[in-house]
């Protein structure tokens, strides 16, 4: 995955700002030679109506409207973000249950309020487990 310094920075700082609740946000971007690159991170609330310390939901209205705005463009939503208060930057069981095949997702880890690893991780439908995938990109070789 391609990521710049800049994107990085925008959901290293979501993760610190929402601390200690989970935050999360989409990847926008596009595909080249296979490898997503990202444009855009869009941050999302965090509707989960439970602990979103350790939880976090996107309205699913809110997708459609990312996917209804992106529509006409060469963009599109090629993953989603979120953040582990107080736990490592790997996806958790309840991750896995829930990912779309075809998505990368970032998780970050934010340790006492200061952002710590970022990781990226791709569902790998053979399997059905998460593999990591290298984040690169403008400061980030």
């Amino acid at each position: 995955m391609e990521l710049d310094r800049k994107l990085e920075s925008e959901i290293r700082a979501h993760g610190e700002h929402a601390f200690p609740e989970e935050c999360c946000g989409l990847l926008i971007g596009r595909y080249k030679n296979g490898v997503p690159v990202v444009t855009e991170v869009r941050r999302m609330r965090n509707t989960n109506e439970g602990s979103r310390n350790t939880r976090y939901n996107i309205d699913p209205l809110e997708l459609i409207s990312v996917d209804r705005e992106l529509e006409n463009t060469d963009l599109e939503m090629i993953g989603i973000y979120h953040s582990h208060p107080n736990h490592p930057s790997r996806p958790s069981e309840t991750d896995l249950k829930f990912a779309w095949p075809n998505l990368s997702y970032i998780v970050l880890s934010v340790r006492d309020g200061v952002a710590d690893l970022i990781t990226s991780w791709r569902l790998d439908i053979d399997t059905e487990k998460f593999v990591q995938e290298k984040i690169t990109g403008e400061d980030n070789k």
